[in-house]
């Protein structure tokens, strides 16, 4: 793949089929029937943003998306099995549903341009948002875009490859690079901080200057931002086991404490977030609610310590307020809040070595393997962890290599015979 030279400031970059690897074999039929559909209807119709750029790298698309100019109210004529969606711009979802198959979702939007560029009794009413964004062509679409690499434009009846933006050179060099002024960008959605260093842990790019530059300067803008949206990202990149790499990047661009403004204390949290990642890498479980507790792990740690003679009620207490807090900046669920404080609860029995109690019964819980495991790997930079691990090792180990004795057959009991009471005299 050789990125041409552009044109003029208007003419995008075009790449032939010669000079790139995407064929139409690699994308997904339904999405081509989409695509050829809106065509014959005499519209355009391009597959846009991440799947055109992942399948330039050599990589396995997670969806695909198509960019038209067909308006959300055209589409939903044109496909039976269409549903609008969205307040804020609406969104066309077709929807594909096979005996035997899971539901496909195929999203379809409508190129965007500058906002009042249209006027708003033009607009069929299923049409209008509340963006004050209007519809426009597909180098305007491009230029609202989040970043270059996504802004790639494929063109299936020629082919070819279209670039407005420079994303053929960014994405050869490996750099992630904000569209537009940074400032304004970063102010009109502040998620996309966020998404520039999702994107660079990702891929392995690097951030532009004037892109990382921008970021330290609007940080603290994303603390404004949707809760649920923000959510939504952090869950990803747990599921792509990233989450490590872009929140460490984030607390040294102060975008971690405006994430996270209820996380007082940060010291091991990134170390045991490596952790959790290498596990969903490696096919194994890293749950929501371990990534909850690694983060609220630092604060209890901190206000309660670890040690033999900790009160586990006064430990108890600690850990429902930290996680408490936590849960509720991002609404999470009570199963997610229970089962973090219950991990974290687990290095606190731990904690006490011998004078733990219920020591057998704790270990045979299912959930005790997880809770041993995460705290091996937290005493490994909490030293006074460390005496009362090897204490339970030896329990452990102990109790794994006890044979249970053979039970023989069981007693019977003789009953003893009912004595009749004697008769009254």
């Amino acid at each position: 793949m050789q990125a041409k030279e552009e044109i003029s400031a208007t003419s995008p970059v075009r790449l032939s089929r010669q000079e790139h690897p995407l064929s139409r074999s690699l994308i997904d039929p339904d999405v081509l029937w989409i695509m050829r559909k809106l065509r014959s209807e005499g519209f355009l119709a391009y597959l846009v943003g991440g799947a055109v750029r992942d399948i330039l790298l050599g990589r396995e698309p997670n969806d695909f998306d198509i960019g038209t100019d067909a308006r959300p109210s055209q589409i939903k004529h044109i496909f039976r099995n269409c549903r609008l969606v969205g307040r804020r711009f609406r969104i066309a979802h077709v929807f594909f549903r096979r005996r035997g198959e899971p539901d496909k979702v195929v999203e379809v939007t409508t190129f965007r341009g500058p906002a009042g560029s249209a006027e708003g009794s033009e607009m069929h009413p299923e049409d209008m948002d509340h963006t004050g964004a209007a519809f426009g062509s597909p180098e305007d679409d491009a230029l609202r875009r989040d970043f270059t690499v996504n802004s790639l434009f494929y063109d299936f009846t020629d082919f070819t490859i279209l670039d407005y933006t420079g994303g053929l050179k960014d994405l050869e060099a490996g750099i992630i690079r904000l569209i537009g002024d940074p400032d304004e960008r970063f102010a009109e959605d502040p998620v996309r901080m966020l998404r520039a260093l999702e994107f660079a842990a990702r891929l392995d790019f690097s951030i532009e200057e004037a892109t990382l530059e921008g970021i330290r300067r609007n940080a603290p803008l994303i603390s404004g931002a949707s809760r649920a949206r923000l959510r939504e990202e952090l869950r990803q990149m747990q599921q792509k086991a990233i989450t490590a790499r872009v929140l460490s990047k984030a607390d040294e661009l102060g975008l971690f404490k405006a994430i996270y403004p209820n996380v007082r204390e940060t010291g091991g949290i990134f170390h045991m977030l490596e952790w959790l990642d290498q596990r969903v890498r490696a096919g194994e479980e890293g749950p929501e609610f371990a990534y909850v507790a690694a983060m609220a792990l630092p604060g209890i740690a901190k206000e309660c310590p670890f040690g033999a003679d900790i009160s586990l009620e006064l430990a108890a207490e600690t850990c429902s307020r930290e996680i408490g807090e936590l849960c509720a900046e991002y609404q999470l669920a009570a199963h997610i809040r229970h089962n973090a404080r219950e991990l974290v609860m687990s290095l606190y029995r731990i904690g006490k070595g011998k004078n733990y109690r219920s020591k057998g019964r704790f270990a045979r819980k299912p959930e005790f393997r997880f809770a041993w495991e995460f705290c091996l790997k937290y005493a490994e930079i909490r030293e006074e962890l460390r005496p009362a691990l090897e204490y339970w090792r030896a329990f452990v180990e102990g109790k794994s290599s006890e044979t249970p004795a053979k039970k023989g057959r069981p007693r019977r009991r003789r009953r003893r015979p009912n004595r009749k009471p004697e008769a009254a005299q």
